[in-house]
Formats: structure tokens, sequence, C-alpha cells
């Protein structure tokens, strides 16, 4: 049967390579039939050349042959073209250099008008509204056949990860620039974005020279157009809408290769600020200005703020319904501690509901534009007067319009707030807007508050350095993650770092928490507790270590035993003061501005401070308008809020890398340019906090140990909250709120002596005005800041210059 088989297919394809002779001899036969004379029975055509081009005329002939003849070409029309251009390659050639290097000529002059600005064009618009995603698929449309030849140029039999889209895009881009320099959309967008990544003009000037980028005078020249535009539009913002100003103070290391008498090596401290725009929380837009009038601004009528005191004692302590509802935020963010941090513990998540909101911000963009940088230092009362007129010139804003736009919310660190308010007491008499400081209104940073809050807790909780016993954060911190030693404590003189203190803080109350619940779970398996516990019995476990380890009442009962441990009594008032620090970290990022006061409520007891006072007004819009623009969305977000201050040093860190990238342009004009293109050129525990938590189990620091041989050793920390509230008793309690008895009597000069102590006003003031230098690192703690795109040996660079 196979053989039979065989032998039928071998006669088969003899038969068939029989009839593809006979059929090309009869196609060839024809073929020279064409050109034959009539009288030899041919068809008469000059040439088959003359033929062919008869047959494709579709302007004449019969139509319905028309139409089978382009059927034809749209379904054989590639297999024949290939058969011709297999048996001659000059053929082939042929139509290279005509129609299909006319056709790639066309859609190269399609990319180039795609990569040409229409005229008039803003920068703002062109990096606003660039996309490489859009310009890919425009690309696409227009330029197929160029497209298409760049993809069979790159494939390859296996598949690679990179994207070799965005390198078609790119070698679309620089086709366009070597057709016209003026098709450059690309590489503008490109070169502002290098200049914003802090590239030095070599490198520009190499990829200018490739064709990525424009030269590194064009990116300058763009630079000042965009700085243009950006004033113009923050000028038009403020003429139609509310806002409020933010500024802080930035310093620069001027570094000068060949020093002159007048050119030396120096370092200059200059102002940045940010204009924001006020959110209506009644109408949810953006507010206007007939919103909130000067006159809705309390007068002022002494050089020291009045206070009543029905207003001061209500602020004293907080109220019983306050009480009440800031302990429910504290145990849900005790639970939510334990949640995220016990894999076992996860089936309950869904199971957790939100943090009981207090006075919720709604979710909006918060629109914001950078200001001229000013070369003007702020640290004093001149500085900071020089630094408001200033604004209100850049702002094109006279006592008018000053007037007409009503208050404007200032917000900054303690220094700049303590600077406005002595600025507001010595000009309270003048009759200007401006010169009168009329409409600023006060709102000091959260930020700093944070910072403040995260460096009070470790100081005081800090415990002995180099002790044998275990407690305190300095033993968590040096003795068991190994970590760093950092300065700490109240007896130093150098601030705790804050990112450190933050983390520090973070892994450490994180791990309390999970020994709590080891504690009061019940069991002496944990994990096993962990696996099946139910919502009901986790809520019974997590009252029952808020109501033991994290309130006063537990320190106080622990205080006043016969014979008290003193390390878990220490252990207790960290719980609280941490937990504390945290729900106000939590509450800002949620946006929750009703939470974050009731925390503030807290501290301004135990850090003995009165600065709540400004946020108790009886205008309830006043007060709104004031604590719902007191955070910042930039996304719109939800749990994406942020301080307004840490906005200001973003903004500081960002001029610090564009200018010192640049190497030249060392002047303050250079720096007020680029600070307004600031944000136009930007457009990653577990194990260690399980260590804290085995050695606080091991050493017994959360549970009653009598006679703890530690105890001995170990000082007791104060309690900040009953220590603050022993403020209000004495005698000088609150004396710069209150109005003066004395009578003023002329008695000349009155120099001081040489041994003339300084008074404990004096010496307060003094460290108010000590200032902490926010790092990198603290900034970098914000994840939706791009610092990643940096390049680190520029930052490295920066940080030795400025050492």
């Amino acid at each position: 049967m196979k053989e039979e088989k065989a032998r039928r297919e071998q006669i088969e394809k003899v038969a068939h390579h029989e009839k593809l002779k006979e059929d090309t001899l009869k196609a060839q036969r024809l073929l020279a039939g064409i050109t034959k004379p009539k009288e030899d029975g041919g068809l008469g055509f000059e040439s088959l050349q003359y033929f062919i081009e008869r047959l494709f005329d579709s302007g004449n002939g019969d139509p319905f042959l028309n139409g089978y003849l382009t059927k034809f070409c749209d379904n054989h029309g590639a297999s024949t073209a290939s058969a011709i251009f297999g048996r001659s390659e000059n053929a082939f050639q042929a139509c290279l250099q005509g129609p299909v290097s006319e056709r790639i000529r066309k859609e190269g002059e399609t990319i180039q008008k795609l990569c040409t600005r229409k005229p008039g064009t803003q920068k703002h618009d062109l990096l606003e509204n660039f996309s490489l995603v859009t310009l890919q698929a425009e690309i696409e449309e227009c330029a197929p056949t160029l497209w298409w030849v760049l993809t069979k140029a790159c494939e390859t039999p296996e598949e690679r990860r990179r994207s070799k889209e965005l390198v078609f895009v790119t070698i679309c881009a620089m086709i366009s620039i070597t057709r016209s320099q003026k098709a450059n959309d690309f590489q503008v967008v490109v070169g502002l974005f290098l200049l914003g990544s802090g590239a030095s003009k070599r490198e520009m000037e190499v990829l200018a020279h490739a064709g990525l980028s424009v030269s590194y005078s064009s990116v300058i020249e763009h630079v000042k157009m965009l700085s243009k535009e950006n004033q113009a539009i923050f000028r038009d913002v403020i003429k139609r809408l509310m806002c409020s100003v933010v500024w802080d103070n930035v310093n620069f290391a001027f570094r000068v290769e060949s020093q002159r008498l007048h050119s030396k090596n120096h370092f200059d401290s200059g102002t940045s600020a940010s204009l924001v725009v006020q959110y209506d929380p009644e109408t949810k837009k953006n507010a206007t200005h007939e919103i909130a009038p000067i006159s809705m601004k309390p007068k002022r009528n002494t050089t020291k703020p009045e206070v009543d005191e029905p207003v001061c004692q209500s602020l004293l302590l907080p109220s019983n319904s306050q009480v009440q509802v800031l302990e429910q935020c504290l145990q849900w963010q005790l639970k939510k501690l334990a949640l995220d941090h016990k894999p076992e513990l996860s089936h309950l998540k869904k199971h957790l509901p939100k943090c009981p909101e207090v006075d919720q911000i709604d979710l909006h963009i918060t629109e914001h534009y950078p200001l001229p940088a000013m070369h003007i230092d702020e640290s004093s009362l001149d500085g900071t007067a020089q630094v408001f007129e200033k604004l209100m010139e850049n702002l094109e804003l006279n006592d008018t319009s000053l007037e007409e736009h009503g208050i404007i919310f200032t917000d900054g660190d303690l220094l700049t707030d303590s600077l406005i308010d002595k600025m507001e007491s010595s000009r309270r008499n003048s009759s200007g807007a401006i010169k009168g400081m009329k409409a600023p209104v006060r709102r000091f940073g959260l930020f700093h508050c944070k910072m403040a809050g995260a460096r009070m807790i470790v100081n005081e909780h800090w415990g002995k350095p180099n002790s044998k016993w275990p407690g305190g954060l300095w033993w968590e911190h040096t003795q068991l993650l190994k970590r760093t030693p950092i300065s700490a404590g109240w007896q130093t003189k150098k601030a705790a770092p804050w990112k450190q203190s933050h983390e520090l803080i973070h892994m450490s109350l994180a791990a309390h928490v999970l020994d709590g619940f080891r504690i009061h779970c019940g069991q002496d398996n944990f994990d096993n507790w962990a696996n099946s516990s139910t919502v009901e019995e986790f809520d019974r476990v997590a009252k029952e270590v808020y109501d033991n380890l994290f309130t006063t009442k537990a320190y106080k009962k622990q205080r006043d035993a016969p014979s008290p441990d003193i390390v878990f009594k220490n252990n207790i008032l960290y719980n609280r003061d941490a937990l504390l620090y945290w729900l106000l970290v939590t509450s800002i990022k949620a946006g929750d501005i009703g939470r974050v006061v009731l925390v503030l409520r807290i501290w301004m007891v135990m850090m003995l401070s009165i600065i709540l006072l400004r946020c108790i007004y009886t205008n309830p819009l006043y007060r709104k308008l004031f604590l719902h623009n007191w955070l910042v969305n930039l996304s719109g977000k939800a749990n994406a809020f942020k301080e307004i201050d840490l906005l200001q040093e973003h903004q500081n860190f960002w001029l610090k890398i564009i200018y010192i990238a640049k190497g030249v342009n060392q002047s303050w004009e250079w720096l007020s340019m680029i600070s307004v293109c600031i944000y136009s050129l930007r457009n990653a525990l577990r194990t260690e906090i399980q260590r804290i938590s085995d050695a606080l189990e091991q050493e017994q620091i959360q549970q009653y140990v009598e006679n703890r041989e530690a105890n001995d050793t170990t000082e007791a920390v104060r309690d900040l909250f009953e220590e603050g509230s022993k403020y209000a008793n004495k005698k000088s309690a609150f004396s710069k709120y209150r109005p003066h008895e004395f009578i003023v009597k002329i008695s000349g000069y009155q120099g001081m002596s040489i041994d003339a102590e300084v008074g404990e006003e004096v010496e307060d003031e003094l460290e108010n005005g000590m200032d902490y230098e926010v790092t990198r690192e603290d900034l970098a703690m914000d994840e939706e800041e791009p610092y990643d795109l940096l390049n680190d040996d520029i930052v490295e660079s920066m940080v030795l210059l400025e050492a």
C-alpha cells in the first residue's frame, strides 16, 4: 500500500510540473503576442511598458475592469511586486529610490509638522501637554511606513524587555529636528528636563549635538520665557482668587573660581516663596476675593495680643467630648498598627472601620505657584518687612488691590510666625494695608510642628545612654537595632535629626503595640491567637492594651502603687506620647484637620504653648477657611495631604539642586527667574519591629515587675501633660497675653551693665530662634516627590559645597 501511494504521488508531482511548464510557455507566448504586430496575429502594442501603462490607466477604460484590477492589486499586488524584485535587484532599488523614498519623505515632513509648535504656543502649555504616549500614537498614525521600517529593523527572534517604541519616538524626533530647527518640541522638553534634573552644561551640549536636546543657551532662553509666562499666570490668579503665601529662608554657598576683591566665596541667605490658592469648603470651589475681607481679621490694638480669659481657659484642657473623640481615634490608631504589622491578623483588616472623622478636608487639588526667589534675609524684623513688601510687588498688589483681595494667610516655620507677629505689633497703627500688615493672618507650619513633637518625644524618652539596663529609646535605637548613634536628649545642644527620630518612633511604637497584644491576648502562643482571633475578641484585647499601656490613667495607677516599677511607668508614658504623635502623622496624611487640632490641643499643654489661640474665632467661616487650607493636596487623591511648609521645603531643595548644577549664572537674578519654574521643570521594617517586640517580651518592659533591679538607676521621665498643666497655675502664666497695668516713666537711656543677667524671656526668644536645617533625607520621606530622578553625584556635591 505504501509503495502504491508513493508511486501515485510521484506521478501527480510529474504531471503538476509538466502543467506548470506548459502554462509558463503559454503565458510567455501571450506576452510575446502583446508587442507582435496585428498583421501577424498580435495585439500591436509598441512595447510591453506601454501595455502595462495602459493596463493600469484608471482614468480610461472599462470601469468594471478597472475595479477588477484594483481588487487584484489589493489581493496579489505584493506577491507580484515581490516576484519582480526577486528577478531584478535594479528594479527593487529603483522602487526604493522612487515611490518608497517619496512616501518616507512625505512622512518625514508630517513628523516635522507634528513636532513644530504652533505660533504663540506658551512654554508652560508645551510642558503641561507633552506626552510620549500621545506622540507615539500620532507618529504611528501619520508615518506608518517609517514606523514599520524601524520595527522590522529592530525585530529579533527573542523578545526584549526594553521598550522599542520609546526609542522609535526619539529617532523620529531626531529626524524632525534635522529637517528643521523649529521642529524641536521633543528636544525642548528634554532640555528642560535635563536642566530640572541638574545636568551640567557639558552634558546638555553633547546631547544637543546628537539631536536629543536643544543647546544649553537655547534652554536658558526657554527658561526665561517660561519664567515670564509663569509670572503672568500667578499674577492673573491672585487677581481672581483668594490666595495665601508661604515663605522660608534659603541659603546658598557661592563659589568663585578666580577670586577678586569684590568677587569671593561667600554664603548668602535669601527667601523663597509660593502662592497657594485657597479652597472654600462651603462652595466646594476655589475661594474668591469677597469671601474674607480684611475687616474679618481681629484688629490688633496692643503690642502683645490680648486674649480673653474665657477663651484662654477653654484652651487649657480639652473638653470631655473632645477627649472621648480623641480616645476613639487613638484606639483606632492602635488597632491599625497591630493589623499592619502582624500578618496573622490580616484576616481582620477588612473589618476595621475608618478612623472617626472630626473635621475632614474635602478632596480637591490645591493649586500652587512658585514665586520669584528674593535676595532678602527674612530672619530679622526689617527682613520680614522687606519680604512681605517684595511679595506684594511681585504679585503687583497695592493697598487698594490688597483690600479688594481680603485677608492673606501666611504660612511658614515658627521663626517666620514669630517675626510676622512682631511686625504686626510694631505696625499696628500704620494706615496702609501693606505697611500696616492689615491683611496677613499667621498660620504656623505643621511640618515644623510635627518635627518639634517628634523631638519632644525622643528627648524626653531617650533614656540614659550607655546604661546596662534595658528600656528607653536609646536602648532600642543603639542596642537592639544597632543604628548609628544620634544626638538626642534634653542635654544635647544639637537638635535630633527628624527622619531618624520619626522612623525610630514608628518602629518602636509598632513593636510596643504588638507586645501589648501578646501580653493581654490571654494565650501563651500569640501567633495562634492572632490566626484564630475574631473581630469581637480583637476589639476586646485592643481596649485592654489601650487602657493598661497607653493612657494617663494607667500611668497614675502605676505611679501611686506602693512599689512602683519605674521602667514600666516610663514605658506607659512613652506609649501614650508616641501614639499621639503617630495619630498626628496619619491625620495630616488623611487630611482630617479636626484630628490634627485635637492632638495639638494636647501638645499645646505639653509644650507650654498657646499658639492655637488664633484658631479660636467667633466667625465660623473665618475659622473654617483657616483650618481647611492648613494642608494641601497636590493630586486630589485620598491620603495625599501634606503640610504647606513641607511644600516650601521641597521647593527650596529643588531650587538648590538646579542652581548648584549650573556652575555659572551665579546670581540672584538667575535664582529669581529659575525659582518660578521649579515645578514646571520637574513634571521605594517588619524585621526590625519584630526584633524590638521580642526584646520587650524578654525584658518584660511592658509588664509590672516588682523590685526590678533597674529601678534603682533608672530616672523617671516626666508626664509632660501634667507638667504643662501646672504652668497655668503660675503667677506668670500667659503674661505675654495680659493687658499691661504698669505706668511708663521716661528715665532716659538705661544701658545694660556688663554683669547684667539676661532675662528669662530674652533667653526664650533666643532659644526659639534656633532653627533646624531640613535635610534631603527628611524631605525624601514624602513619597510624592521624585527625588529618585536626581543624580546622586549632584546631591553629594551640593552637600560638600555647603559644608
